[in-house]
């Protein structure tokens, strides 16, 4: 079978190099001279122009050869050719044919040629005329030939179904025909618009609504749907997704803002994301309330180089604080963050590696930077590790908080915000034991009233490192299987951006000892998210069910049984109505858990968490 350079055609060799153009471009302009002198002449030329005609053979291919070079029009890839070519073809022309009359006029003649016109108004007139419509239609014949390439595609071409006729549907497809080496052939566009039903665009037809999808989809036997509907809302773009899940199609999405559709392309074209799956709205955020709390103000991050800490970074700065100390202990990725946020050329961020488990660096650093507001991030979150190492999670989860809490108070920061997880509602994992305890120390802060505390809780953040979603993207480029602990799982999702916002929000409202929950939506289930990530990848895998993990729930809450939650005044923000109430004697327990972590003692640990986090139960795990 022949390759894609082949079945270009031996047509598109000679016009893609600029001298075999212009060889080609002057025997149009020597035709058309003479076509030209026959027209006028009805085919008998007389004697005095014969004898002329050569000078305005010479002189037009000079002119025209000339005028074609001065408009780059040697330098175009003519089978992209569009109105912008044929309007410098139109000012070549009409320029050359000027200069041609005007020498006619203007050139002295003596001898025979007294008195006598090099050649007729009339020729020099039909010759541009002519010369305009040959050089055209060489220009066309890539794109004639590139059309036909694309209307008769290889016998193994992939066919396509555009949903979304408007303006980027229509430069995607002019990009797809231009690249007929992708051999992806459109078979039609779908559009809600009843205006467009039935109409051509580019050729291909429009060949219903939206709605009809399934239907289109096995009726012209497509293998792949692109969905081209930049400014259409999240949950119209899921709709179409979700459905495409649903019958089994490969689907790629044009990512692209509504107001830039003219640069739509092929490159546009991405797969499918699980935020696309999710159809979340972009987070509105009452950005001046906000920036009030972090403008002209010193802030440090602790778990910086994490998921949530990073964005959280990068959020913070564009609200223009007078600092911004990222603190972690992995040095890689804070170096990477630090550099990341330094490009756009501000003073403000600044790095510390700082173990939140060392009381006195942790003190050290917080006095030297005196930040106002103290995100802190830091924190072990996988779940079945922390069952293998529960004297790490208490170690870094409680000690960790403890320390950077006592900080803060010494320090005289103004606020701190606990990034918490719904794992800390009725834990049954360590790893949800020790978020619990982080958020009784909070409040226990809160009550002492040296430091303004809030804790922010949420559910899973989608693409954070070690969560399900990358897991499923790696398992599906290995070919599968994808692995699901159960059928019944479900949990909720949040993309990270959308949790930092929402927690610059939360800060922002604080009355002072607050547990704000984020609104996750509904829960998610995770085979149903498995299912349709499989099949909109077009890949061919099956889903393997490994059972719950230790200590996992199949089934997240985002607050005890006993609790509600409040409005805010922000409809994605909620008020926990009871915040944990920390017992008597709290400080002591959290040292003898700290004890039995220090001395590695797993069972002691266990033992400890379960007399001090609210609700640690880890024989419910799996409900």
């Amino acid at each position: 079978m022949s390759g894609p350079a082949e079945r270009k055609g031996i047509l598109n060799r000679p016009l893609a190099a600029p001298l075999g153009l212009a060889s080609l471009d002057a025997f149009v302009i020597a035709g058309a001279v003479a076509l030209a002198y026959w027209m006028r002449f009805e085919g008998e030329v007389p004697a005095r122009f014969a004898a002329t005609a050569p000078w305005m053979m010479g002189g037009a291919l000079a002119a025209y050869l000339a005028a074609l070079a001065a408009m780059r029009l040697y330098s175009h890839v003519w089978r992209h050719a569009g109105a912008d070519v044929l309007i410098k073809m139109t000012a070549a022309v009409a320029a050359a044919t000027a200069v041609l009359g005007g020498l006619d006029v203007a050139l002295p003649r003596t001898g025979a040629l007294a008195g006598v016109r090099i050649a007729p108004l009339g020729v020099i007139v039909a010759t541009g005329v002519l010369v305009f419509l040959g050089c055209s239609a060489l220009r066309l014949l890539s794109r004639t030939v590139a059309y036909v390439q694309a209307r008769t595609p290889a016998a193994d071409a992939r066919r396509v179904l555009i949903v979304g006729a408007g303006d980027a549907g229509s430069l995607l497809l002019r990009d797809v025909d231009n690249q007929p080496e992708l051999k992806w052939r459109v078979v039609g566009f779908l559009d809600d618009d009843p205006a467009k039903a039935g109409r051509l665009i580019r050729g291909v037809r429009v060949l219903g609504p939206i709605s009809a999808l399934a239907a289109t989809v096995e009726r012209e036997r497509v293998d792949e749907v692109f969905v081209a509907m930049p400014g259409a809302s999240q949950d119209a773009r899921r709709v179409v997704v979700d459905e495409c899940a649903r019958i089994g199609v490969r689907t790629r999405v044009v990512r692209l803002f509504a107001g830039e559709a003219e640069t739509v392309g092929v490159a546009d074209l991405s797969a499918v994301t699980v935020e696309d799956l999710l159809g979340r709205e972009p987070v509105e955020i009452d950005t001046a309330g906000i920036a009030g709390t972090i403008a002209g103000k010193r802030v440090l991050v602790t778990g910086a180089a994490g998921s949530i800490g990073s964005e959280l970074a990068r959020q913070v700065l564009a609200l223009g604080p007078s600092a911004l100390t990222l603190a972690d202990v992995d040095e890689s990725r804070l170096y990477e963050l630090y550099l990341e946020l330094r490009r756009g050329g501000s003073e403000a961020p600044a790095m510390r590696i700082c173990d939140v488990r060392d009381l006195d660096k942790t003190a050290r650093v917080i006095a030297e930077t005196a930040p106002d507001v103290v995100f802190h991030a830091a924190a072990y979150k996988h779940v079945p590790l922390m069952e293998i190492e529960p004297d790490e999670a208490v170690r870094a989860n409680v000690l960790g908080t403890r320390n950077v809490i006592r900080a803060c108070e010494q320090a005289g920061v103004g606020h701190f915000v606990l990034i918490s997880t719904d794992k800390a509602v009725d834990p049954t994992s360590v790893m949800g034991a020790t978020k619990a305890i982080a958020e009784l120390l909070a409040f226990d802060a809160a009550a002492r009233g040296r430091l303004r505390v809030s804790a922010v809780r949420f559910g899973n953040v989608l693409a954070s490192r070690g969560s399900v979603v990358p897991l499923f993207e790696r398992q599906l480029r290995e070919g599968g299987p994808i692995t699901v602990t159960h059928p019944e799982v479900t949990r909720y999702f949040m993309t990270i951006p959308e949790a930092a916002r929402l927690v610059l929000q939360a800060q922002a409202i604080n009355r002072g000892g607050d547990l704000f929950v984020l609104e996750m939506g509904e829960p998610v289930p995770i085979v149903d998210l498995a299912r349709k990530m499989i099949a909109l990848s077009g890949a061919h895998a099956e889903i393997v069910f490994t059972g719950l993990r230790p200590a996992e729930k199949l089934h997240e809450v985002l607050v005890h049984d006993e609790g509600g939650l409040a409005p805010t005044g922000h409809e994605k923000v909620l008020r926990a109505d009871a915040p944990p109430a920390p017992p008597a004697g709290l400080d002591a327990a959290v040292d003898a858990l700290v004890d039995a972590a220090r001395a590695g003692d797993a069972d002691a640990v266990r033992a400890a968490l379960a007399g001090v986090a609210p609700g640690y139960a880890p024989e419910r795990a799996g409900e």
